[in-house]
């Protein structure tokens, strides 16, 4: 572990660019504050082996499956407005549950 000066500032701890190339591609960092040392590292991954084995075993067993489609297109707060509008017509759903639910009481 390399040690060096890092400088505290109001816009946060700034440290030398050159320990950043060994890391890779680091948008983020960890930093842990101990006795008489703050540590600065990448971020630990936070892929739980446990999790990536479990869910790899249930792929393999056909449990679960990766679905292909493609994300649904964004919706402007113009488009949201009209079909809060439309559709917030009426009653509200949980005063038609009630309703409906009486009739089976």
């Amino acid at each position: 572990m390399a040690v060096v000066k890092a400088k505290i500032t109001a816009r946060g701890v700034l440290v030398p660019r050159s320990l950043l190339p060994a890391w890779g591609d680091v948008q983020e960092v960890e930093i842990e504050q101990r006795a008489g040392a703050i540590i600065i590292r990448p971020p630990a991954r936070r892929s739980d082996p446990l999790h990536t084995r479990i869910v790899r075993e249930m792929k393999a067993a056909g449990l679960v499956e990766e679905l292909g489609w493609p994300a649904p297109p964004g919706v402007s707060a113009e488009a949201r407005a009209c079909l809060a509008k439309k559709l917030g017509q009426g009653q509200p759903l949980s005063e038609l549950v009630i309703a409906d639910r009486e009739d089976r009481a």
